[in-house]
């Protein structure tokens, strides 16, 4: 299941960051878990996940959302 979240850093020279779920988790995700890898990510953008449990926390499936006011 896809998760909403905020991206809490992400070094666009290194490939990795993290986001902030919309369940207080913190992520771990790489460039080559998103689904556009052309994409570039800034602190405080959107973006739909899905989430992974085991020795840590992480995400695949990376997506940016793009939030318009209509």
């Amino acid at each position: 299941m896809k998760m909403f979240g905020t991206i809490k850093w992400f070094k666009n020279n290194k490939g990795y960051g993290y986001i902030i779920g919309s369940d207080d988790d913190t992520y771990f995700f790489e460039k080559i878990d998103c689904i556009n890898l052309k994409e570039t990510f800034n602190q405080g953008d959107k973006v739909l996940f899905v989430p992974n449990f085991g020795e840590f926390t992480y995400a695949t499936a990376v997506e940016k959302v793009v939030v318009t006011n209509e």
